[in-house]
């Protein structure tokens, strides 16, 4: 059932985003000094034009921990050293892109049949998972809506947030812990 919401929120994404192109569409962000995860106007395009996130880059931040939840949602799966394979949890969201977020990663962008495998976030794995967002709804939530689980986050005055704990923090580049 999850996946034929996802496949019907994925064609809606795509005929909008059709739609915007013939229009006037809101400016993307840009990833040049990125310190926050941002959007505008509708989610499912908000993601695209985000930083780098992998072991040298941002891997202590809150927008690691937001990239986390989405291959939670996924059930993403890390290999470990012996070559077995375990499911992407929430104690495996902590904000650090080690060895395990990049493993995840490779199997999530192996699975979106991305052509780079590489277990780095970029604007490629990025811009695929933010066609899976909704919203933002009146209170600012937004959902990715997983193969697995559905998450949700929060963007306010376009900067995206992260529940950690029972609190929201701002998806930052930099650690805010």
């Amino acid at each position: 059932m999850r996946l034929k919401s996802r496949l019907l929120l994925a064609a809606v994404a795509v005929t909008a985003s059709a739609g915007l192109a013939l229009g006037t569409a809101a400016p993307l962000a840009t990833a040049a000094e990125p310190h926050v995860v941002d959007g505008s106007g509708a989610a499912y395009n908000d993601w695209g034009d985000e930083g780098t996130l992998s072991v040298n880059s941002h891997a202590k931040s809150n927008a690691t921990r937001l990239w986390q939840s989405v291959l939670y949602a996924d059930g993403a799966k890390w290999k470990d050293s012996s070559g077995n394979l375990h499911t992407f949890t929430p104690w495996d969201i902590d904000g650090i892109f080690g060895w395990k977020t990049r493993s995840a990663t490779k199997y999530w962008q192996a699975q979106e049949d991305l052509e780079d495998v590489d277990g780095i976030v970029g604007e490629e794995t990025f811009g695929q998972a933010d066609g899976f967002l909704d919203g933002p709804y009146g209170d600012g939530k937004v959902t990715y809506a997983g193969l697995s689980h559905e998450v949700d986050l929060k963007r306010l005055d376009g900067d995206y947030y992260v529940r950690i704990g029972s609190k929201w923090k701002v998806a930052a580049y930099d650690w805010r812990g």
